[in-house]
């Protein structure tokens, strides 16, 4: 989390094994929801990057500072791009909105590493910094010079959403629109640091995932018993 390496640390204690007992139930369901039970466990892993730039930060390390902090962005500007509408894909029964989902993967995949590849070569486009109690990360993309940041921002929000809030699936437009409010949340009250607290935010939401997939083995174990 941007607040302290507590919360971080914290949250990914919570969220791996939540993720885990996730991932346990998912042999119980149907193939297509596996991929949405990874949220919480891989957002646990995230948070566990950051904690680990805190850390560092706090200790004057910044060569591990600024490798924690690639773990971080590889899982906020590639995974999520490409993860979370792939996960819509596979669980959408429409063959025009899964046909949707899988170009909209495609681009969040490209999109994703296209913004973080030149970070991997050029070092000194990303420097990690506490600033108010917050984790910083000062990033310059190589599309900061052709695109301006809320362009960017949306486009990025685009990607997640859409295919959130598109699905025919109501616990996915649910987990959508938790998205959406904290993202509007973010961007109103924390925007200097919103890669940071957006993903925080979104990580605790991911625990909504827990919530479904419990209900889903349940309305499974009634039908299989009826």
């Amino acid at each position: 989390m941007c607040f302290s390496m507590t919360a971080s640390f914290t949250t990914a204690a919570i969220l791996i094994p939540a993720g885990i007992y996730c991932l346990k139930q998912a042999n119980q369901l149907d193939k297509p929801y596996w991929a949405f039970t990874l949220f919480p466990f891989m957002f646990g892993l995230q948070q566990l990057l950051e904690g680990g730039v805190w850390y560092a930060l706090l200790n004057g390390d910044l060569i591990n500072a600024h490798a924690f902090a690639l773990g971080f962005l590889l899982f906020s500007h590639v995974f999520w791009l490409g993860w979370v509408p792939y996960s819509s894909y596979l669980a959408e029964s429409s063959v025009s909105l899964k046909r949707m989902f899988k170009v909209i993967t495609v681009i969040g995949v490209l999109f994703g590493f296209g913004m973080f590849i030149p970070l991997v070569f050029n070092p000194e486009w990303l420097i990690p910094s506490i600033v108010n109690e917050s984790i910083y990360y000062n990033l310059t993309l190589i599309s900061d010079f052709y695109i301006s940041q809320p362009i960017l921002t949306a486009f990025y929000a685009m990607v997640i959403l859409v295919p959130l809030l598109f699905s025919s699936d109501r616990y996915h437009n649910v987990l959508g629109g938790m998205i959406l409010f904290s993202g509007t949340i973010t961007w109103l009250f924390y925007t200097w640091v919103f890669v940071s607290v957006w993903c925080y935010f979104s990580s605790v939401i991911s625990l909504y995932i827990v919530f479904i997939i419990v209900r889903r083995v349940r309305a499974l174990s009634i039908a299989k018993s009826a």
